[in-house]
């Protein structure tokens, strides 16, 4: 299944990036996003973060390089509570996704991680992803799981939530 952001193939894909929480709460009024959208987050703020955790509409919260201050102890357990969807990119730091993959063992349960192409010969194998995350520390089932199993789960939700 195919994620993107102009919408012409696959499930479209909104990706908001929010200083703070009121505006996210403004771009989320927005007549773009409809119910059939995945809305992801990049929050800058703590506050932006929380308001993305407890929000239905937001389907998924990334975490990156720029923003990985935001996710404290506190923050990780609200996600946890939330049950809601981190994803990462695989371009990110080496260190950010090995802090990801110990996150995914003690509070986030539905970490995806992402290949972030912007064309089609950057799109990783779902076994290179497999692989790269076990070289960095994951066991092979949670790899699997974060690789296969969360975006199939983020899908189901998208469906049992517009029916």
């Amino acid at each position: 299944m195919v994620f993107s952001e102009d919408g012409l193939v696959g499930i479209k894909r909104v990706t908001i990036k929010a200083e703070n929480g009121n505006q996210l709460k403004k771009m989320l009024k927005k007549p773009f996003i409809e119910r059939d959208v995945l809305v992801f987050v990049k929050p800058l703020s703590i506050d932006a973060l929380k308001y993305a955790i407890i929000n239905k509409r937001v389907n998924a919260v990334i975490l990156a390089d720029d923003n990985m201050r935001i996710f404290k102890k506190s923050m990780l357990n609200l996600l946890r509570s939330y049950d809601k969807f981190v994803e990462i990119s695989l371009k990110s730091s080496s260190g950010l996704l090995y802090n990801a993959i110990v996150f995914a063992y003690k509070w986030i349960p539905n970490i995806i991680f992402s290949s972030y192409a912007s064309d089609f010969n950057e799109i990783w194998s779902p076994i290179s992803k497999i692989s790269y995350l076990t070289v960095l520390g994951a066991d092979e089932e949670e790899a699997y799981k974060f690789v296969i199993l969360n975006p199939i789960k983020l899908l189901n939700e998208l469906n049992s939530t517009n029916n």
